[in-house]
């Protein structure tokens, strides 16, 4: 007669569970502090305490989480990024003005953007890279988009080189970024005062017309 196995003891990892759901609760409420007072104060002048004090932990606290100060932005910028990729192709200028518009919905974060963006200009920020690498891609996609929304005869016009290197089209995708990252400062002082979807649809339509016109 054969002996029926012992239970496998789960006390162990049961334990762990709610360990592991406390871990991660902790991160994303530093991450969402940190998000707040960034976007109030700016980098610079917030420090670990500010945060820890906030939560009633120590900075060891916030260490404990991300490694450093540094670390701890970087996080909060990819926390604010989309988690859904854009569309590519004419559909990128469409989800411009959908992004302008949910913007307007969430001014805390629309907030961090805008400080962090501008603060990140100044000499030796750890956010001068990410803002960076971010604007290049964005003004590929963009350019490329608005490529996409000519018709083939004005696309090679609209895509080729001028003078100084850059292209009609990658002129226009630079001039809906600046003018979405200008209505966002706009809004945020007086909210009533823009429409960012609105204007940003108007501007993306008046440049793609102007290209298609050959101007």
């Amino acid at each position: 007669m054969s002996e029926t196995p012992p239970a496998p003891d789960t006390r162990r990892t049961e334990s762990a569970a709610p360990q592991t759901r406390r871990r991660v609760n902790r991160r994303e409420q530093i991450l969402r502090t940190a998000a707040d007072v960034f976007a109030t104060q700016g980098f610079h002048n917030t420090s670990l305490a500010d945060i820890a004090a906030m939560l009633d932990i120590t900075p060891a606290g916030v260490l404990h989480h991300f490694g450093s100060k540094t670390d701890l932005l970087t996080a909060v910028l990819e926390l604010r990024d989309d988690t859904e990729p854009a569309p590519e192709g004419g559909a990128m200028l469409d989800h411009l003005v959908t992004t302008a518009e949910r913007n307007s919905e969430r001014p805390g974060t629309t907030r961090l953007y805008a400080v962090l963006s501008a603060e990140s200009a100044t000499e030796g920020h750890p956010a001068q890279g990410w803002f960076r690498d971010r604007y290049t891609v964005l003004r590929r996609e963009v350019e490329d988009a608005i490529l996409d929304r000519l018709g083939p005869e004005q696309r090679g016009a609209a895509g080729a080189p001028g003078p100084g290197g850059h292209s009609p089209a990658g002129a226009a995708a630079a001039a809906v970024i600046a003018v979405m990252d200008g209505l966002q400062v706009q809004w945020l002082l007086d909210p009533g005062a823009v429409d960012m979807a609105q204007v940003t649809d108007t501007v993306i339509d008046a440049l793609v017309a102007a290209l298609a016109r050959g101007e």
